[in-house]
C-alpha cells in the first residue's frame, strides 16, 4: 500500500512539473533610448599622439531586440536571452592649440590659430545578450536584472573626422568655409565588444498572457573597441519590453444556465435617434525637411552704376512719366543711400544731376528734347521743347537752381536714333537727351565695398501628410526668422505633399545682413477645417559663407542702337576702375551683350564685338591685368525688362568683372 502510495505521488510530481514547464517560457519585443558614453584615446592625427587624442563625449542611440525568458524558479529567477541591435553613436569633440600662427587680414597681424576637431562615427551593433531576471516579490511589480553581451558592428562601423577653425573668425580653409573634412571611411581595427549590465524594471498586465515591462538600466564596456586605440563604450538606457508568456490561459468560466422563458412583449418599441460623434480633427504632420540646408553667399563688392543720359516720354505727350517723380526730402538725398540696382538709380537721375549741380554751382546741363520723326510734323518741335522744358522743371523746381543753368535745345530726331522698323525704335526714340561739359554731372554712381548676398542653395521642400484631408476647408505656411515672416503660401483645401519654399534674390538680400554664419528658419503649418484648427511647425537650417574674393564691377554706359564703339567716358570709367581694383592676383571677365531688336546672329555678332572692344584696350592700357573670359552672349543673358525703352538700352553694355582674392589661398 506504501508503494502504492509513493508511485502515485511520484507520478503527480511527473505530471505537475511537466504541466509547469509549458508555462515557463516567454518571448518578447523590446526597444528603447540609448546615452551613449565614451572614454577614448583616439590620436587625431593616426599613429600619432603629438597633435592631442580625443577622449570623453556622449551620444544619443536606439536599441532595438527579440527577446525570451525560461523560468528556473517561476517568476523569482528567469534565464533570459535576447538578440539586439544596437545603433552606438559618437560625437568625440577635441580642441587643439599647436601654436601654429597665421595672418588675420582684419588686424593685419599673425595671431594663433586655434581649431576644433570632431569625430563621429556610426555604429550599428548586432549582439547577443546572456543573463537573469529576478522578481523577489510576486506583491510587487518590480523585476531587477543582470546581464552579459557581445557583438560587433556588422551593420554599419563608419567614421567622419572634421576640424573647424575657432579663431581668427577672418580666416578660412582653402575650401573658403571654416570647417573641413580630415578623414572618412570604415573604422580600422574594430572588433567583437564586451559589457555587462544591470536593469530595474516594471511589470504591467495587459491580460493573462500579455506583459509591458518599462526598464531602465546601465551597461559598462569591458574592452576596446579597436585594436589600434583605446576606446570604451558605457551605456545609460531606457527602454521597454512587450512579452507573452506561454500557457496559464484562464479557464472559461462555466456558463450559465439558460434563463427561462418569458411572455412575449408586443409593445413597439421606442424610437432611438443616435447622434453620431463628431468627426475628428485632421492632424497634421511635416514628415519630413529636405536635408540640404539653404546657402548664401556675402561678398564684398565695389560696383559703378553708369546713368542713361535718356528721359523717355508716351507718343504725343510733353507728360513726365511717374516713374521720374520722386518725394523725397531733398535734404535727406544722398548718392549713398541710393539703391544698388541700375534702373532704381536711374529712376532718381534728376536728383543726382540737382545734387550735382547744387554742388557744382559753375555747371550746366544741356537738354535736348527730341520727337520720333513720325509725330505730328506741325507740332513736333513744340513737342520736342515742352518735353525738354518739363525735364528743366522737375530739376529746377527740387533743388531751387536758376533756369539760367540750363540749355534747351531741340531736334527732329536723335543724333543716333534706334532704327523705327521697330515699334520700339520709335519709342525709343521718343525722349531727352542730357549733356554737360562738366563730367562731374553724369558721372556714373559708384557703391564702394558694400556686402552683396547671393542665393547659393535655393529650394526647400517640406513633406507634408494630414489625416482626414476631405475635412480641410484652406491651409496656410509662414516661413519666419525669429518671428519676422518672409514667406507665406496657401490655398483653397488640403496642403498638398510637397510644399516648396524659395530663397529669392529679394529675400537673400532681405535677411542677409541679419544671418549669422549657422542660422535656422522656421516654418508654421496651419489647416482650418468647419469647426476648429490644426498646427505643425519645423525648423532648418541655413548657412551663410563669406567669399575670399572682392569684387568690382563696371557696366559700361550704354551703347547706341546697333553701335560696338567705345566712348571717351567709358575708357576713363574703364581707367579709374582698373586703377582703383586691380592688382597682380586680379584676375578681370569681359561679357557683352545686347537687347532683342534684331536678328540673332547679328545680335551675337554685335556683342561679341563690343566685349573685344573693351579687351583690345585693357590689353593696350592695362597689360597686367589677367583677363581670363572675353565673351559675347547677345539678348541670351537679359539682365533688364526689355518692354521698357531704358530697359533695353541697358543690355546694350559690357559688363567687366574684376575679383581680387582678399587673402592668399
Amino acid at each position: 500500500m506504501r508503494r502504492f502510495a509513493l508511485l502515485m505521488l511520484v507520478t503527480a510530481g511527473i505530471l505537475s512539473w511537466t504541466q509547469a514547464s509549458a508555462q515557463r517560457s516567454s518571448i518578447g519585443v523590446k526597444g528603447g533610448y540609448l546615452h551613449v558614453m565614451n572614454t577614448s584615446t583616439i590620436s587625431i592625427i593616426p599613429g600619432s599622439t603629438d597633435c592631442g587624442t580625443f577622449r570623453d563625449g556622449t551620444s544619443a542611440g536606439l536599441f532595438a531586440g527579440l527577446t525570451g525568458e525560461y523560468a528556473l524558479l517561476g517568476d523569482v529567477l528567469e534565464a533570459t536571452a535576447a538578440i539586439v541591435y544596437s545603433l552606438r553613436p559618437a560625437t568625440l569633440v577635441e580642441p587643439s592649440n599647436d601654436n601654429f600662427e597665421v595672418l588675420d587680414p582684419t588686424t593685419n597681424s599673425y595671431v594663433p590659430l586655434q581649431r576644433e576637431h570632431t569625430f563621429t562615427s556610426s555604429l550599428g551593433y548586432v549582439a547577443v545578450e546572456l543573463g537573469l531576471r529576478s522578481r523577489p516579490f510576486a506583491e510587487i511589480p518590480v523585476y531587477i536584472r543582470a546581464s552579459f553581451d557581445a557583438g560587433n558592428a556588422i551593420v554599419d562601423g563608419t567614421y567622419s573626422q572634421t576640424e573647424r577653425i575657432v579663431s581668427p573668425e577672418s580666416v578660412l580653409f582653402p575650401n573658403d568655409r571654416k570647417t573641413r573634412t580630415t578623414g572618412s571611411g570604415e573604422i580600422v581595427g574594430l572588433g567583437t565588444a564586451y559589457g555587462v549590465g544591470g536593469a530595474i524594471g516594471g511589470v504591467l498586465p495587459l491580460g493573462a498572457n500579455l506583459e509591458l515591462c518599462p526598464e531602465v538600466g546601465y551597461r559598462l564596456g569591458l574592452n576596446s573597441l579597436i585594436s589600434t586605440d583605446s576606446w570604451k563604450q558605457s551605456m545609460i538606457s531606457g527602454g521597454i519590453q512587450l512579452r507573452y508568456r506561454f500557457g496559464g490561459d484562464e479557464a472559461e468560466p462555466p456558463a450559465l444556465p439558460p434563463e427561462p422563458p418569458r411572455e412575449r412583449d408586443t409593445t413597439p418599441p421606442p424610437i432611438v435617434t443616435i447622434t453620431p460623434d463628431p468627426l475628428p480633427v485632421p492632424p497634421v504632420v511635416i514628415t519630413s525637411v529636405s536635408t540640404t540646408p539653404l546657402e548664401i553667399r556675402e561678398t564684398v563688392v565695389t560696383q559703378t552704376y553708369p546713368l542713361l543720359p535718356y528721359v523717355f516720354f508716351d507718343s504725343a505727350s510733353a507728360t513726365l512719366p511717374n516713374k521720374y517723380v520722386t518725394t523725397e526730402n531733398t535734404a535727406t538725398f544722398s548718392e549713398v543711400n541710393l539703391p544698388k540696382k541700375t534702373l532704381p538709380i536711374y529712376y532718381r537721375m534728376f536728383d543726382i544731376i540737382g545734387k550735382r549741380m547744387a554742388d557744382n554751382p559753375s555747371a550746366v546741363l544741356i537738354v535736348t528734347g527730341t520727337t520720333d520723326g513720325r509725330e505730328d510734323i506741325r507740332q513736333r518741335d513744340d513737342l520736342a521743347r515742352r518735353r525738354a522744358e518739363a525735364v528743366v522743371d522737375r530739376i529746377a523746381q527740387r533743388w531751387n537752381l536758376p533756369r539760367s543753368r540750363f540749355v534747351i535745345r531741340t531736334v527732329d530726331k536723335p543724333t543716333f536714333p534706334t532704327s523705327d522698323r521697330y515699334l520700339e525704335g520709335i519709342e525709343e526714340n521718343r525722349r531727352v537727351e542730357l549733356s554737360s561739359a562738366t563730367s562731374a554731372l553724369l558721372a556714373p554712381v559708384v557703391h564702394t565695398r558694400f556686402k552683396e548676398y547671393v542665393p547659393i542653395v535655393t529650394e526647400h521642400t517640406f513633406s507634408v501628410s494630414t489625416e482626414n484631408p476631405a475635412l480641410a476647408n484652406q491651409w496656410d505656411m509662414v516661413v519666419s526668422r525669429e518671428a519676422q515672416e518672409l514667406d507665406r503660401q496657401g490655398a483653397q483645401g488640403a496642403p498638398p505633399e510637397s510644399v516648396k519654399f524659395t530663397l529669392t534674390q529679394t529675400l537673400t538680400e532681405k535677411i542677409g545682413p541679419m544671418l549669422q554664419e549657422r542660422d535656422r528658419l522656421r516654418a508654421d503649418l496651419q489647416v482650418v477645417t468647419a469647426d476648429t484648427s490644426a498646427n505643425a511647425s519645423t525648423s532648418f537650417p541655413v548657412i551663410k559663407t563669406v567669399s575670399n574674393y572682392e569684387v568690382s564691377r563696371l557696366s559700361l554706359i550704354v551703347f547706341d542702337f546697333d553701335q560696338a564703339g567705345i566712348t571717351e567716358q567709358n575708357r576713363q570709367m574703364m581707367n579709374r576702375v582698373v586703377a582703383a581694383s586691380a592688382t597682380p592676383r586680379s584676375t578681370a571677365t569681359i561679357r557683352g551683350s545686347t537687347d532683342r531688336l534684331g536678328e540673332l546672329r547679328h545680335n551675337m555678332e554685335l556683342s561679341s564685338a563690343r566685349a573685344k572692344s573693351v579687351e583690345s584696350y585693357l590689353r593696350s592700357t592695362a597689360p597686367q591685368l589677367k583677363i581670363t573670359e572675353v565673351v559675347g552672349t547677345g539678348p541670351s543673358e537679359l539682365p533688364y525688362d526689355n518692354t521698357l525703352p531704358e530697359g533695353r538700352f541697358y543690355c546694350r553694355t559690357v559688363s567687366l568683372t574684376i575679383t581680387t582674392p582678399l587673402r592668399e589661398p
